[in-house]
């Protein structure tokens, strides 16, 4: 059975501007989302990390970055890029402030009936949720029994659990994914279990 550790970006520069920003290139870490992948060196620790699968966007290799730089990740034996990762596109909203976008009539369904979204000129929630599975598909049908380590985004972490919990598309937003916390999944070839979501601990207290 393999572990599939997933770990939101650290605070963006967006987060702490209330912006969505999406796909939009160019947005790094706040200084309190520096701190948070400074802080992973430690929270991931000595715990091993067979594979690294990251979302294209800057923001999350920023966040593994010294991670990476660490003695800790001399167990890591390859890691990939997945474009099934990535964040939403969320089309003419990206750029955007939050405070504007909550007084759009679409937000209301984004908040209570994301099965019926797609973003003006953007994606919809349930083709990001399709492709973000695809990608968790395609690492589980790799061999043998390993650690991997998935850096993403909240709304993709979000659909990816709560694609293998059995939960409605609808209820997805029920879910909360903090900057730079853990959700565990244990896998095989038949099933699936959710060890822990949210979790600002330390692999060691999550998984021993």
């Amino acid at each position: 059975m393999s572990t599939i550790i997933f770990l939101r970006h650290g605070h963006s520069a967006a987060n702490a501007t209330d912006t969505l920003t999406g796909q939009l290139p160019g947005v790094g870490l706040s200084p309190r989302g520096k701190k948070q992948a400074l802080d992973l060196v430690d929270r991931i620790g000595s715990k091993r990390v067979d594979y690294l699968h990251l979302s294209p966007i800057e923001r999350c290799q920023l966040t593994i970055d010294p991670w990476l730089r660490s003695k800790n990740a001399n167990s890591l034996i390859s890691y990939q890029i997945l474009d099934g990762l990535s964040e939403i596109d969320f089309g003419e909203w990206s750029g955007a402030k939050l405070s504007t976008l909550r007084r759009k009539p679409l937000w209301k369904d984004v908040q209570s009936r994301p099965s019926t979204v797609t973003f003006p000129g953007g994606e919809s929630f349930k083709k990001v949720q399709k492709r973000a599975v695809a990608s968790i598909e395609e690492i589980r049908a790799m061999k043998g029994d390993h650690t991997h380590l998935v850096v993403s985004h909240s709304d993709t972490i979000k659909l990816i659990l709560a694609h293998y919990s059995a939960m409605k598309l609808d209820a997805f937003q029920t879910l909360t994914i903090n900057p730079a916390s853990f959700s565990v999944m244990n896998m095989d070839k038949h099933r699936t279990s959710i060890v822990t979501i949210n979790n600002s601990g330390s692999l060691k207290e999550i998984l021993g």
